[in-house]
């Protein structure tokens, strides 16, 4: 007596059928991989862009915010606004240092921006204008760049990539302009500082 896994009127897959779909499968799976496969590092390097441009652009609302909330302090000592200049061919290292008077701070701040060139990232460190020379700087990444210029414009008009009023009585810039370059896309702001300071 002979006995069936199937039973009466059921029919299955030969082996040679399951072997045909597999192939046709991978062979499916296969195209749409090589056809995807460049649309997906695309999509990749558009999100990469968008990520920089909204990194940059925050970068730039943080400079402008520092820059408006510049103030003089009655330390004579203290420069409100400072400068240092550091050009090497097309790349800037520019650093900024403000004396700013930050929303929920006591006191005054003492705000400086400068080029990690190890990390290529641009840098703002901040601490309280009256602390001890040794306490510790806050420290925070900005956005990655490659270059960071900064210019003064003087009561003429001009920019200026120098600001040394240490020997004289302080006059203030009228505005500072940023250019900064990141992934080698080139942005640049301008942001006037407060109104009614002692600008000629």
């Amino acid at each position: 007596m002979k006995y069936s896994s199937m039973a009466a009127g059921q029919t299955g897959f030969t082996l040679i059928e399951v072997l045909m779909s597999l192939t046709v499968m991978v062979l499916i799976l296969s195209v749409s991989y090589t056809a995807l496969g460049p649309a997906g590092e695309g999509f990749l390097q558009l999100q990469e862009g968008r990520d920089s441009l909204e990194s940059s652009s925050w970068a730039g609302r943080q400079l402008r915010m520092d820059i408006g909330m510049a103030t003089a302090g009655s330390m004579v000592e203290i420069i409100p606004v400072s400068m240092q200049r550091d050009g090497r061919g097309d790349r800037y290292f520019d650093q900024l240092t403000l004396l700013v008077r930050e929303a929920g701070k006591p006191g005054l701040t003492l705000v400086h921006y400068l080029l990690d060139e190890d990390r290529q990232m641009l840098v703002r460190e901040s601490r309280l204008a009256w602390a001890r020379q040794t306490t510790e700087s806050v420290t925070m990444d900005i956005t990655e760049a490659e270059s960071f210029q900064v210019e003064l414009m003087n009561a003429q008009g001009m920019w200026v990539n120098r600001w040394d009023n240490a020997n004289a009585a302080f006059i203030w810039p009228r505005a500072a302009r940023i250019h900064l370059i990141s992934h080698g896309r080139e942005r640049q702001w301008v942001a006037s500082f407060p109104l009614g300071l002692n600008t000629p």
